[in-house]
């Protein structure tokens, strides 16, 4: 068995609720069959005091049976049968925390006047990116039920429309939702003309384009939220942004969103052409 082999073995089981010394145990006893503690602990390299409470737990969980001789022996079930062993347990760790979780947010939610999230006093909130903005700029847009003000790269708008929340534009789009586009005009291909026509044929989407991208990357939506990123050379998932719903940044954000609507509008002109 090559190290990496080993190795890869190893942090499957760690993966799945096992320690490493349990882990390496199991391995031993799984590849050699019945075997000493002295043995055992040759083959997986565990200490010997370490050994015993590693095949007690090993026993516990059902992955290895004491043979009752003087001295014992100790053997383990079969590797795959163990690691769906293993794998269920974690099944079933996972659907009891998914109840406990329900059951917390609901407990949560009574607690709240009318079952709302109070957010008056976080009127600004600094989202450090990855998962966390993407989630946030979903939610927001699952929420807007009138209009929806981006001002975007490229990069962003085609990644954004096509992957990253294609489900929440389309569903905002069924619900009506007016959607303005601002995005740098890329270079001509098939694709970009493809994705601005696609925009376009939606009776609720407008768009228009700029000679080049500045550092703005600012979302308005339904004038109650804002978010603008703070780094705007990266993607998506590398993008830190600050949330508001604060009335003042709200007001500026969608000032500075008209101003380039206009300035934008001799660019859309020539590219229709």
């Amino acid at each position: 068995m090559s190290l990496e082999t080993q190795f890869s073995e190893q942090q499957v089981l760690i993966n799945l609720g096992l320690t490493l010394k349990q882990a390496r145990v199991y391995l031993a006893l799984a590849e050699s069959g019945p075997s000493r503690i002295m043995e055992i602990s040759k083959k997986s390299k565990v200490a010997r005091p370490d050994v015993y409470p590693a095949l007690e737990k090993l026993q516990q969980l059902g992955l290895s049976e004491k043979i009752i001789k003087n001295p014992p022996d100790y053997r383990a079930i079969p590797l795959k049968e163990g690691l769906l062993l293993l794998l269920e347990m974690k099944a079933n760790q996972y659907e009891k925390l998914k109840a406990d979780t329900e059951i917390l947010g609901n407990v949560i939610e009574t607690k709240q006047p009318n079952g709302a999230i109070q957010t008056e006093n976080s009127q600004f909130v600094l989202i450090s990116g990855g998962k966390s903005v993407i989630d946030r700029i979903a939610k927001a847009i699952e929420k807007t039920q009138l209009t929806m003000d981006l001002v975007l790269s490229w990069k962003r708008f085609s990644r954004g429309i096509s992957d990253t929340f294609a489900e929440e534009i389309e569903n905002a789009w069924a619900r009506n939702v007016k959607t303005r586009f601002i995005i740098e005009r890329p270079l001509r291909s098939v694709t970009s003309e493809q994705l601005i026509q696609y925009c376009l044929e939606k009776p609720s989407c407008q768009l228009r384009l700029m000679q080049g991208h500045g550092k703005t990357v600012v979302g308005v939506f339904d004038k109650k939220e804002v978010f603008i990123v703070t780094i705007s050379e990266t993607d998506w998932p590398g993008s830190p942004a600050l949330w508001s719903n604060n009335d003042v940044l709200i007001h500026l954000a969608s000032e500075h969103f008209e101003m380039l609507w206009r300035k934008a509008i001799k660019e859309h002109i020539k590219m229709a052409q």
